[in-house]
């Protein structure tokens, strides 16, 4: 742990511009941050993870290179001051996993040059004319946002994004409906949101047809769902974002899941985890030319059914150069 201010033998480096802490044993103190920030101006990658400080200085703000700032894992910030919204060039804030953060700082629109956003907040709500106005941004994580229960509407104004995680979010109750405009998603992550319900509902076929006319989908590559309880089948506007394009499915951990989705064209790897209620595999599994693995581990009825030679189901990925079956490679 690190409680001094900055040694003197550092004061001479004042056109310093990284400075970070890899370990977790070795976290910054209240005075060492100040420090940095008083006698390094020039700073552009500062990296203060699983820090102790209390408060996080708002001279911060006058750090105007600054583009990479990781305050994330630190159990004891309660506040991140808005003068972190001056910093023009930053372009990854990382403030994930600080537990006791109320809320995000208010201004946080005017960070228009970011690109990653690793966030972890008290809020029940989003506050609009937030996050959705950072349109520089590529990569957006929601980290053990306990008391989270929806995402700001109009997430789908964030046209840039390609990769959506959320994470342990017990809390959360459904995603808005403008995620379906996210026009260049790449990869979405779903995992440890007990509350989470992706379905929602009849009623949106025409809307659904008017985005596919206006290539206004986004084209998943990597589909991960992880410990969602609520989920009983993949919804339709899911699939859609996924059938032509999706290469990489991950299921794990959803007891109540009863099928898996079909006609996912370019599908290189099927991972099936502790899926007890899913029974057999999609009729079109021997079409797919370009499947290279499939791991199923922890579902028992599908494990059986794709045995080698005897089950029913091994005719459809015979094809299939790599199979793990609960943990076991099968060998041909």
């Amino acid at each position: 742990m690190i409680k001094a201010g900055v040694p003197s033998s550092m004061s001479n480096i004042c056109r310093l511009r990284t400075i970070c802490f890899p370990f977790s044993d070795v976290n910054p103190m209240q005075s060492f941050v100040e420090s940095c920030i008083s006698m390094f101006p020039f700073l552009r990658y500062l990296d203060l993870g699983y820090g102790s400080f209390v408060s996080v200085p708002k001279k911060l703000g006058n750090l105007r290179h600054l583009r990479y700032l990781n305050l994330g894992y630190n159990g004891k910030i309660k506040k991140l001051p808005n003068s972190i919204c001056k910093l023009q060039s930053l372009q990854t804030l990382m403030f994930g996993a600080c537990a006791e953060l109320q809320e995000l700082p208010r201004d946080i629109r005017y960070l228009t040059s970011l690109r990653c956003l690793v966030l972890t907040t008290k809020q029940k709500f989003l506050p609009h004319n937030g996050i959705e106005r950072l349109n520089s941004l590529r990569s957006l994580y929601f980290y053990s946002c306990i008391n989270l229960e929806y995402l700001v509407e109009d997430i789908g104004n964030l046209k840039a994004l390609r990769e959506l995680i959320i994470y342990n979010c017990p809390n959360l109750v459904s995603l808005p409906s403008s995620i379906k405009w996210l026009s260049s998603l790449e990869e979405l992550y779903l995992g440890d949101c007990a509350k989470l319900n992706l379905d929602w509902g009849m009623g949106m076929e025409e809307e659904d047809t008017r985005q596919d006319l206006n290539g206004t989908r986004p084209h998943l590559r990597l589909l991960v769902l992880s410990k969602l309880p609520k989920l009983v089948e993949l919804p339709q506007w899911l699939l859609r974002c996924s059938a032509n394009t999706l290469q990489w499915l991950r299921i794990r951990e959803c007891p109540y899941l009863l099928a898996l989705p079909d006609s996912l064209q370019n599908l290189k790897s099927l991972q099936v985890r502790d899926c007890p209620k899913v029974s057999s595999l999609p009729q079109d599994m021997q079409c797919l030319t370009t499947l290279e693995k499939i791991e199923i581990r922890g579902c028992p009825t599908l494990s059986e059914r794709c045995e080698q030679g005897s089950g029913e189901d091994w005719p459809q990925i015979a094809h299939v150069p790599n199979i793990w079956l609960d943990g076991d490679l099968i060998i041909k």
